[in-house]
């Protein structure tokens, strides 16, 4: 079945994302292509992080998180933040950003962005569920501005081993 599982992700168009997380100058950031709307009253959203990916470690202790949706063409912005970071680098400090509410990165170059409160972290599977509740959230860009997808751009998620 995961095979089958994967063939049919790759043909399923999901918008590429970068998740920052913290707050105080500790912080990280990671692209997903696992997130949605949750609920509208409130406003919540969800993203699926690898539940080895020590960006949980930031999210358990901060309880916060913006979700920077990424423009059509940004995939060098995908990628820098795919890459698993050196024990002492900030993958955040090396792009524009400003501070949203929380605490946590907006990220200039992002069309849209949803600033978060964590609700909660369920464990599913290889992946722990966020659900965030939206404090802020904006658009920014030309408003002709599409998402990058996953689809259109042969970005894959791949199942790594533990970091």
């Amino acid at each position: 079945m995961g095979v089958a599982f994967a063939d049919v992700l790759r043909r399923f168009p999901m918008s590429v994302s970068v998740v920052t997380v913290g707050r105080g100058g500790a912080e990280n950031g990671l692209t997903v292509s696992w997130a949605a709307p949750a609920s509208f009253d409130p406003p919540r959203m969800i993203v699926a992080l690898d539940r080895l990916h020590y960006s949980l470690d930031f999210l358990r202790s901060t309880r916060n998180f913006a979700l920077n949706v990424l423009g059509a063409g940004n995939e060098r912005l995908a990628g820098h933040f795919a890459r698993q970071a050196m024990s002492d680098e900030d993958k955040v400090k090396r792009v524009e950003s400003r501070e949203g509410v929380t605490g946590a990165a907006i990220l200039a170059d992002a069309i849209a962005w949803f600033d978060c409160e964590v609700v909660s972290l369920e464990e599913s599977g290889d992946h722990v569920l966020v659900v965030g509740e939206v404090v802020d959230a904006g658009v920014q860009g030309p408003p002709e501005a599409k998402p990058l997808i996953t689809t259109e751009t042969g970005l894959r998620y791949v199942k790594v081993g533990p970091r």
